[in-house]
């Protein structure tokens, strides 16, 4: 009977041992099972990621490339517009050196219908209200060299050599210029500087 009771425990002892093993290993492996899940999920997920940075990537590089396009087109298009500007600044300065050959000769006609004498001292034209450095020897360069010669000139002539020099010279305003010219060219100082004094920018208010 000892004996059979000895078997009997080892037997039990064998079970609960069994059992406590399954259950131990049934946990692990559910706890594996979980971590292997994880891992699944995680590479699932980097490989979508994956998948997103290359459709990106391509989408940049299709990017670039028509970037790199159009920079080669608007470097063509610049390199026209530059060899234009240079073609057109050089007929400029040809028109400007043909203009004053033909400016020489071109001494505006006094009221009695004779040329100004080309060798007459030029005057200061600076002192006329509304004629800045750059206007007097726009002026200068068309004949107009004294105040009588200026006071001589109809506004229209003023007018023309104003717009044939450029946009920045169309703002001035000649209107009263030979007026102011005629006061200096007779020596009427006071009078002329009461007669600016009424002006404004040259223009009479």
């Amino acid at each position: 009977m000892v004996i059979w009771y000895i078997l009997l425990g080892i037997l039990i002892g064998w079970v609960l041992e069994w059992l406590i093993d399954l259950t131990y290993w049934r946990r692990r492996m559910y706890g594996l099972e979980l971590q292997l899940n994880e891992c699944r999920r995680s590479v699932e997920e980097e490989r979508e990621g994956s998948k997103v940075l290359k459709t990106k990537i391509r989408t940049l590089e299709e990017e670039h490339a028509a970037v790199r396009s159009r920079s080669a087109q608007l470097e063509a298009e610049l390199n026209r517009i530059r060899n234009e500007r240079d073609a057109l600044q050089q007929q400029l300065r040809s028109l400007e050196a043909s203009g004053e050959r033909a400016a020489a000769p071109n001494r505006p006609i006094t009221k009695a219908g004779e040329r100004t004498n080309a060798q007459e001292t030029p005057d200061d034209l600076k002192k006329i209200e509304g004629i800045g450095p750059k206007i007097e020897d726009l002026l200068k360069r068309a004949g107009i060299r004294t105040f009588k010669a200026l006071a001589a000139t109809p506004v229209d002539r003023l007018r023309e050599i104003l717009t044939a020099a450029g946009k920045r010279f169309q703002l001035a305003d000649p209107t009263t210029w030979p007026r102011q010219a005629r006061m200096a060219a007779e020596n009427r100082w006071e009078e002329l500087k009461d007669y600016q004094d009424a002006l404004q920018g040259g223009r009479e208010r």
